[in-house]
């Protein structure tokens, strides 16, 4: 970045309504959390969310702030914490 800080010492992570299509996505390979499941952890572009359930028809996803649920070997693109 322009004053020589890292961007990701910055990063924010917001949560957003899912799509339909990222709902189907997540149904199409059982990820797709229920009202007795409410949530599921799922990977996009090698970051981990987690889908929330929050009533028929709305999933919230959320990049997760779990450093336990990143890849093994990737702590520099990791939330530090």
């Amino acid at each position: 970045m322009a004053n020589g800080r890292r961007a990701k010492d910055d990063w924010v992570f917001t949560g957003q309504t899912a799509t339909p299509a990222q709902i189907e996505m997540l149904r199409s390979r059982d990820l797709i959390p229920t009202r007795d499941v409410r949530t599921t952890t799922f990977t996009i572009l090698g970051v981990p969310h987690t889908a929330e359930w929050r009533e028929e028809g709305f999933i919230r996803l959320k990049p997760s702030l779990d450093p336990s649920l990143w890849p093994v070997g990737s702590s520099e693109h990791s939330p530090s914490g």
